[in-house]
């Protein structure tokens, strides 16, 4: 039986402080505050209709003698060692999971707050930690973490 999977692909921070990976943040956001497991919770239902109309699609293909691409477009995704053949659903899981972030769903449900985020600090700004920043999202600070999401199947 397939199982869905999310994750990110793991690429490095550039910010000078170490040598952090957006797996290694990953890993922490989920272990702090169970960012991705929210967003299965709040999006299950959706996530089975991407899936159930993908599956149709796929059906729909093979019917008319077109080849299956494996729900989407065909490429090849490095999750560190793995290579993950075909993008799910065309993206539309990592539409919604960057979508989640972007409209502070998941502090609307669990009710916890992100200091850095509430407080407006920025690494992406000359000054991240100026006063006159700006409250942001939780969890898009660089936004590499938020592009590096992933959903695939795995069977």
């Amino acid at each position: 039986m397939p199982k869905l999977m999310l994750g990110v692909v793991d690429v490095a921070y550039s910010d000078g402080d170490g040598a952090k990976t957006t797996g290694d943040v990953a890993g922490y956001l989920e272990d702090e505050y169970h960012v991705m497991r929210t967003f299965l919770e709040m999006y299950e239902d959706k996530i089975g209709e991407f899936l159930a109309d993908a599956m149709i699609g796929e059906i729909e293909s093979l019917a008319q003698g077109k080849p299956v691409t494996i729900f989407g477009r065909d490429v090849d995704t490095h999750l560190g060692d793995r290579v993950i053949a075909g993008q799910s659903v065309n993206g539309k899981i990592e539409e919604a999971f960057r979508d989640y972030l972007d409209a502070r769903e998941w502090q609307q449900l669990s009710g916890q707050k992100v200091e850095a985020a509430d407080t407006g600090v920025s690494t992406r700004k000359k000054r991240p930690t100026a006063s006159t920043n700006k409250a942001r999202a939780a969890f898009v600070d660089t936004g590499l973490y938020q592009a590096s999401f992933r959903a695939w199947l795995e069977t």
